[in-house]
């Protein structure tokens, strides 16, 4: 345990009250005790009082940090039951301490002793202890499985449960037996363990392992006390535990009452049997007649140590002879565990004699073993009834009816049972296993166009391969014989799954039945790779065209493609990558999604491609990009720089073409750029024109799968499909579904078939293999590479983020705590979308209020005095416009950053920009370019929504997010606004959030979202309209009653 906790210290010359930290229990067993002494102590790292008198090898002292009897009883019943049977009494316990200092408390929070304490000598100290029955702890050890945590297992109750769950495990196992204990009282029948030698290995090794205070631990009354070995303790224990945990099992039992005229059982034999189940005394018994304990001793001698059951039953299958399909014939047997080889025929074990004698002196239990399997098998499989049906049967032979059943569904079940089964070597060789293949070929060889999609309609040909032949699905099973897993092929016999293969066939035949094979299934194929399938499959190429996809959907690079000479300008290794995947991608007719880190150049790739497609393919009609408003003059620069080759339009503006006009105008371009909000309102005008290609950048503008540029721009016809997106998941999984069906409709399904295989299982329930599977299926689509990764770029500076906590003014706390009241008493008084929006409309106010309280308040002057942080930033401003630098700052609300933006100004002489959502397109490109090339220390303020995206601002050195977004997606596209290519300089990165209030709860989603990014859903405030009042207002009411005095 590594979490300190003050601790009481219980001394005979000092009380102390023990504090409420998680108390430590400890686990202490003697061979000579029946039971389980259990102690507790509170974690400290304090010292105990020095110890006057000292402490002495001979005479024990206190242990200063246990509970006292009282305590320890309490503390049992609140963690595991109330028990009547424990035992209050006081054990001695071994601890290295020195003359007169204590020993540290056993639980300390120092990970490590130090050298010194390693060196101290053992003392012994007394400890309270409460003794349990074995049937007790029993009770206990399982009230532990079940109940939480509020306490702490200390290493020797740890042990202790370790050593339960074995001994558990070793029953489960069928690791136990009968046999006769002799008491004081004369003999009675118990139940002891059966260990393997494997067993026996294990039990030393942990005995090795068990800890010193538990390894020395005696009882205080008794009188020149034995230290027992480890060995001796733990065996002690699992004989004690196994005969509570066999008796509990069978207590519910009772003996049959014998129907049988001729035969009555003795009155020793029901004494056995019943002291088995523990419902007699055995002190109290009559004792065993002599001719009955000689004969059960005969019975019991399992080894001459009697400790482990060395034989195990088993089954040995021959093959018929060559060129046959029966008989199935097998032998019985009994093998020694020790030495597998060594095989003891059925056929000799029956006409041994059954009393002790030469070579076998085992008999009686060699046949006992022997019934007992062949009991198991017939159990197990109604194919053995016949073969096994005589008195003393020592094998059989099957039919071939017969062994296809017993070794296709029965096989699995008498193994499950216990029963070894030996099979000739051809059962596990796997060079000769089934498979199958599928050859793929185009449908329409004559079909010339290189372009085809992922729709394009092939030809499937499934075959069955073993080996070097190959068989169509009715050759083979013309060939299986009473549908038997195993079928003779040339000269030898190959096992295989019937049910595999033909659930492979099977789930090959529903992709026929809804109109054929399409490249799209040819891919899913490939690519998952048939995961779920229990025979391997592979896929073959029929013709050079499929070679070709095939080799597209394995290879992890695409094929480099030269950079066409009119691009000007100079691509890295990655770009240069990025570019070539466009254009494998494209060339193919598929979609292809761009979805590098923002800063990484998303813009040059996708404008050397375009150059590329001008050049080689030559299409007949422009190309169409749709992009966010604040980015088409970035767009447009960018053109002007890397591809002034290209002839480019922007369709935006109140005079823009439309209808007629709008059609001959853009056949004079290459490239037509326009907005999502265009796209949605000129939809009509757009879908006149058969797009070279459509080209969406922050593609996450489609996420919302029924807003109206989502179906606006889905309706578009492009003959290519590019998305270009820093964040293919922002919250939802469905958002890259939406991306991916604009860029490959119907590959990834139905919004709702997507959401039951892929969205609720990832989201709900962290399905790794599926994330797995799904990340397989888009990976020939998708191309992801994060600026951290320097295997990418490694030229690119640190990111360095740090949370900056702010209080709130007693203004602010007083505005907070009465917004948070006002939800407390009126919530619960309306239902439904009323109760929503309240809830919205408090959560906003709670948020400005954290801004300024101005904001909401009656008092609207602004006055940076009045916000705590507020104040903080200004402080923070001022301090790196000294040190020369430039910072972005960004809020979601727009008037506050304008008035942020004043508040700025009036501070001191550093230029400020603003930039919002009313700010003209020509008046934001002349901000930026201002800000960029500024030599001096320089501050732009930016709604979030207005410049997250798109914008290149290298200049600054510092960000600062004034106010906390729910998804942290977005606040990272607004900070990679600087940190990007181009950046020489490290980047700080400032979260600024109000401690104690609602910013707190949004900082800590953040941090779990932004790890999980693809695979987690996001929350928002609508998240908050569906919990209830309780839990709205633990998340949103001060906590420590954090706000800053007015003279702070």
């Amino acid at each position: 345990m590594t979490a300190k906790r003050p601790a009481p210290i219980h001394d005979k010359e000092e009380e102390t009250i023990p504090d409420t930290s998680l108390p430590v229990f400890h686990a202490l067993i003697y061979p000579a005790v029946e039971g389980v002494a259990i102690c507790a102590e509170y974690i400290t790292d304090k010292p105990a009082p020095v110890r006057k008198k000292g402490y002495a090898k001979d005479k024990p002292g206190e242990y200063p940090y246990s509970l006292d009897h009282t305590a320890l009883k309490t503390l049992i019943e609140n963690c595991f039951g109330a028990y009547d049977d424990l035992k209050a009494t006081r054990w001695i316990i071994y601890l290295p301490a020195e003359e007169t200092v204590p020993p540290s408390s056993q639980f300390s929070s120092k990970k490590k002793p130090s050298p010194k304490e390693k060196k101290l000598p053992l003392v012994p100290m007394y400890i309270p202890v409460l003794l349990c029955p074995y049937e007790t702890f029993f009770q206990i050890w399982k009230a532990a499985q079940n109940t939480d945590k509020n306490y702490i297992a200390g290493d020797s109750f740890q042990y202790i449960s370790i050593l339960m769950e074995s001994t558990v495990r070793l029953i489960q196992n069928g690791r136990f037996k009968p046999s006769l204990e002799r008491t004081f009282a004369g003999y009675h029948a118990v139940w002891v363990p059966a260990l393997s030698p494997q067993d026996m290995e294990w039990v030393s090794d942990f005995s090795s392992r068990m800890p010193t205070v538990c390894k020395y631990a005696i009882p205080r009354v008794a009188k020149d006390p034995y230290i027992y070995k480890p060995e001796t303790r733990l065996e002690k224990f699992i004989v004690e535990m196994m005969r509570v945990i066999i008796r509990t099992a069978l207590g519910g039992y009772t003996l049959k009452e014998e129907t049988d005229p001729f035969y009555e059982p003795s009155e020793n034999e029901m004494q056995f049997m019943t002291d088995l189940l523990g419902v007699t005394d055995p002190i109290r018994n009559k004792g065993f007649e002599r001719t009955f304990l000689r004969a059960m001793q005969d019975w019991l001698t399992f080894s001459s140590s009697g400790r482990f059951a060395p034989f195990e039953f088993c089954m040995i299958i021959k093959d018929p002879p060559e060129g046959q399909t029966e008989p199935w014939d097998f032998t019985l047997a009994v093998r020694s565990e020790a030495e597998p080889s060594l095989l003891i025929p059925a056929e000799i074990i029956w006409e041994l004699p059954d009393h002790q004698s030469g070579l076998f002196p085992q008999a009686a239990y060699l046949k006992h073993i022997l019934l007992a399997g062949i009991g198991l098998l017939t159990s197990s499989s109604s194919a053995l009834w016949r073969p096994l049906s005589g008195s003393k049967p020592t094998g059989g032979s099957m039919t071939l009816k017969e062994a296809a059943t017993f070794l296709g569904s029965d096989l699995a079940r008498a193994r499950r049972k216990g029963v070894t089964v030996l099979l000739p070597d051809w059962w596990t060789d796997t060079t000769y296993t089934p498979r199958v293949e599928i050859h793929a070929r185009r449908r329409d060889p004559t079909h010339t166009q290189t372009r085809i999609g992922l729709q394009e309609l092939l030809s499937f040909d499934y075959r069955i391969a073993i080996g070097d032949e190959s068989f169509s699905p009715d050759e083979f099973w013309e060939k299986v014989k009473e549908k038997a897993p195993f079928i003779w092929l040339g000269n030898r016999w190959i096992s295989f799954h019937p049910d595999a293969i033909q659930h492979a066939l099977d789930s090959f035949s529903r992709h026929q039945s809804k109109g054929g094979d399409t490249i799209g299934d040819l891919l899913r194929l490939s690519l998952k790779k048939m995961e779920d399938s229990a025979v391997p499959v592979s896929i073959h190429a029929k013709d050079d065209w499929v070679a070709d996809l095939l080799d597209f959907f394995r290879t992890e690079t695409n094929q480099a493609v030269p950079v066409p000479k009119k691009f000007k300008g100079i691509l890295r290794p990655y770009q240069e990558e990025g570019f070539s995947f466009l254009c494998q991608c494209t060339r193919r007719g598929f979609g292809a999604c761009l979805a590098d880190d923002m800063g990484l150049g998303k813009t040059p790739q996708t404008l050397a491609w375009l150059v590329y497609l001008k050049e080689k393919e030559k299409p007949t009609t422009p190309s169409l990009l749709i992009c966010p408003m604040s980015v088409v003059g970035n767009w447009e620069r960018e053109i002007q720089r890397f591809a002034p080759s290209l002839r480019s339009w922007v369709h935006h503006g109140t005079d823009r073409c439309k209808g007629d006009d709008f059609v001959r105008h853009v056949g004079s371009y290459d490239l037509v750029l326009t907005t999502y909000h265009l796209a949605a309102r000129d939809v009509d005008h757009l879908k006149t024109v058969p797009w070279s290609a459509i080209i969406l950048d922050e593609a996450q503008n489609i996420k919302n799968l029924h807003a109206n540029q989502t179906v606006a721009v889905k309706s578009l016809t492009g003959e290519r499909r590019v998305a270009l997106t820093g964040t293919p998941v922002e919250n939802r999984l469905l958002e890259l579904w939406s991306i991916m069906d604009f860029l490959n409709p119907g590959y990834l399904g139905s919004q709702s078939a997507f959401t039951n295989r892929y969205s609720r299982p990832i989201e709900q329930e962290k399905n790794t293999e599926l994330i797995q599977e799904l990340r397989s299926l888009i990976r020939p689509f998708l191309l992801r590479r994060m600026k951290t990764d320097k295997h990418v770029i490694d030229d690119l500076p640190e990111k360095m983020e740090n949370r900056v906590y702010c209080t709130l003014t007693p203004e602010q706390a007083t505005l907070y705590q009465a917004v948070v009241l006002d939800m407390a008493k009126n919530l619960d008084k309306v239902e439904g979308i009323a109760r929503k929006g309240a809830i919205l409309a408090a959560i906003t106010r709670l948020k400005q209020i954290c801004n300024h309280p101005g904001r909401v308040g009656r008092d609207k002057t602004i006055k940076a005095e009045r916000s705590g942080k507020v104040s903080r930033l200004l402080e923070m401003i001022e301090e790196i416009t000294s040190e020369g630098d430039s910072a972005l700052i960004f809020s979601q609300y727009a008037t506050f950053a304008e008035e942020l933006a004043g508040m700025i100004e009036k501070q001191g002489d550093t230029p400020v920009l603003l930039l919002t959502g009313s700010t003209p397109r020509k008046k934001r490109e002349q901000m930026i370019e201002e800000f960029q090339a500024s030599t001096t220390p320089i501050i732009f303020v930016i709604s979030l929504k207005a410049g997250g995206t798109g914008l290149n601002l290298t200049k600054a050195t510092h960000v600062f997010h004034v106010d906390r977004w729910w998804n942290p997606a977005v606040e990272d596209q607004a900070t990679d606004r600087t940190y990007r290519i181009g950046q020489k300089r490290n980047v700080q990165v400032h979260l600024m959030i109000t401690a104690g209030t609602l910013e707190e709860r949004i900082d800590l989603i953040n941090q779990e979202k932004r790890t999980l990014a693809k695979e987690v859903l996001a929350q928002s405030d609508e998240y908050l309209t569906n919990l209830s009042t309780k839990e709205l207002l633990e998340i949103v009411s001060l906590r420590d009653s954090l706000f800053r005095g007015e003279d702070a």
